[in-house]
């Protein structure tokens, strides 16, 4: 059984791995990786294999059945570097794993093996959840599927737990803490110095919060969180991620990589850097906003403005903003748009839609904003907010184009619809002409009547664009190519396009113009089968005349007709 269960597995692994599959630890890679190591320990415990012994067998595989699959003679060697490596890495933790595994055998009261010692052999030494079943039915034993189960729930719970401390996620200000602070005499954070970019910041510490409790100070290493007199960063709100930089004292630096504001007390999370150190309440801080970072927001966030303009231009005025994420690297809007009701969004929509926003940034409009009462807000014709979010009041307006003052002395005019307008509370560009370009990347459906775009701007935006317009050319230059050559070229246009990050009007461009060479190509092997037939029939038959004259009963000949 075990040298069936080898050659089977070497068999599968092969052409997987030859197909373009790779043992890793998701989905259909896994079921590989569990595959190998349920192989590499039969071999080595049951036929004392030489460690090793598994790659090895690629070259036999590919001696029987190279001929049969091609694609093994062409990948051998990756093949076998794979499989070499995957063993490789097994083979580190096997020996120990089937120590652990018959010490937990031994040690069973009754037929059943307990899920923390399966979940430690998964854990620890790599073994699969199968696989420790196999070996313990060997012995006549069952695995507890649940108790592993349930291991591998407080594990993940843990991950998660510690992934949320290191990010500053897990430090959360409730009600009860809020309302300590108050009744400490502690104001809420003055953040109006958010929208002064580029200068350091003076201020003095009023609390640090580990999570749970207020401490009077904090020393190097400890995750908190610093509540200041007044800030100069950015807490996240409003779709707009927050943001990072340092707080620098007497004490030394305190790294901050999270902000986030609770009841009006905006909460700096992080650690003192290095390994000693100690601030306390009372102690003076200059604010360092890492203004590179928000140099990379802000443009995002001001595209984000431009394209719900844009959104309404095009698809008309029942879109309305339904959440939003305005991060370094990219802007996603979500908005409603029915296709059974409002019409399906299609490529020419989308490409308006970007074609309306780069206008804008070619414009060089400037940006604008103010902050005025909520009343006053409200009555500006064309204004756009967010459904079903409550607004401070004072309210802050950003005017793409327009000076908000002219647009609170005339509010009723017609001509601002024609603008962008919106209540918003972060941190924009003063230009449009900082956002370089747009590219709109994606447009997809994430629930009933909402879509979601996904969008870049600046530097990103334009290698987009120029990545779109070298897979275009490629795909002109590819109309040109020989029967024999384009049929690949194809297969590998589309999938180089499918993974691109290119502008999705683009993308829809060249996959149709992937079409029609698919349409050319097919008509033009079409053609090269009926003049096979054509020849191999001529062929053939002036052949069997010539045989037939010189009295042989058959004759036998190569026509060359490619893989017909």
């Amino acid at each position: 059984m075990a040298y069936r269960v080898v050659a089977d597995h070497i068999r599968t692994l092969s052409i997987a791995i030859a197909d373009g599959a790779s043992p890793g630890n998701e989905g259909r890679e896994y079921v590989l990786r569990r595959i190998l190591r349920r192989a590499v320990r039969y071999g080595s415990e049951v036929l004392k294999a030489p460690e090793g012994f598994f790659s090895r067998l690629v070259r036999i595989v590919v001696e029987a059945m190279g001929d049969v699959f091609p694609e093994l003679k062409q990948h051998e060697a990756r093949i076998g570097d794979i499989i070499a490596a995957e063993e490789a890495s097994f083979g580190k933790t096997l020996v120990k794993g089937i120590e652990k595994f018959k010490k937990a055998a031994q040690d069973v009261q009754g037929r059943i093996l307990s899920g923390q010692d399966a979940f430690i052999l998964w854990d620890t030494y790599g073994f699969p959840l199968d696989l420790t079943q196999l070996m313990a039915e060997e012995r006549g034993l069952i695995v507890d599927v649940d108790g592993f189960n349930n291991a591998m729930d407080e594990a993940r719970e843990k991950s998660r737990s510690a992934r949320n401390k290191q990010a500053g996620g897990a430090i959360v200000m409730d009600a009860d803490a809020t309302s300590a602070l108050h009744k400490k005499g502690v104001s809420t954070t003055d953040d109006s110095f958010k929208f002064v970019w580029f200068q350091p910041h003076e201020s003095v510490i009023k609390a640090i919060y580990n999570g749970s409790e207020f401490m009077e100070n904090a020393t190097a290493g400890d995750d908190v969180g610093i509540v200041l007199e007044s800030t100069s960063f950015y807490a996240e709100q409003g779709g707009q991620i927050f943001d990072t930089g340092y707080l620098d004292g007497s004490f030394g630096s305190f790294q901050v990589c999270n902000v986030q504001i609770f009841g009006g007390f905006v909460l700096h999370i992080g650690s003192l850097s290095g390994v000693s150190g100690k601030f306390s309440v009372g102690d003076k801080v200059t604010c360092k906003v890492d203004y590179d970072r928000r140099r990379l927001i802000a443009p995002n966030h001001t595209c984000t403005h431009m394209l719900n303009f844009a959104l309404r231009e095009v698809l008309g005025n029942h879109v309305d903003q339904k959440g939003s994420i305005v991060l370094p690297e990219k802007l996603r809007f979500d908005f409603s748009h029915d296709p059974n009701r409002d019409g399906a969004i299609n490529a020419d929509h989308l490409r308006k839609i970007e074609a309306i926003v780069n206008e804008q940034i070619k414009s060089e409009l400037d940006v604008y904003s103010k902050e005025v009462t909520l009343a006053e807000a409200k009555r500006i014709n064309g204004l756009r907010a967010v459904f079903g979010e409550v607004y401070p009041d004072p309210v802050r307006v950003v005017a793409v184009g327009k000076k908000v003052e002219d647009l609170l002395a005339d509010p009723e005019n017609k001509e601002w619809s024609s603008i962008s307008s919106e209540l918003c509370g972060g941190t924009h560009i003063t230009n449009t002409r900082e956002a370089k370009a747009f590219a709109l990347l994606s447009e997809e459906g994430i629930a009933k009547g909402v879509r979601r775009i996904t969008a870049v701007t600046t530097e990103s935006a334009l290698k987009a664009m120029e990545l779109g317009g070298l897979l275009l050319k490629e795909v002109d230059d590819a109309s040109n190519m020989e029967v024999r050559l384009l049929e690949k070229k194809v297969a590998s246009l589309k999938t180089t396009v499918d993974s691109a990050s290119i502008p999705a009007a683009q993308k829809a461009d060249i996959r149709a113009k992937i079409a029609q060479l698919q349409n050319q190509l097919k008509k033009a092997q079409k053609k090269i089968a009926e003049q096979n037939m054509q020849r191999a029939v001529t062929t053939a038959t002036e052949l069997a005349e010539v045989a037939a004259k010189e009295g042989k009963t058959f004759c036998v000949t190569r026509i060359d007709v490619g893989l017909d």
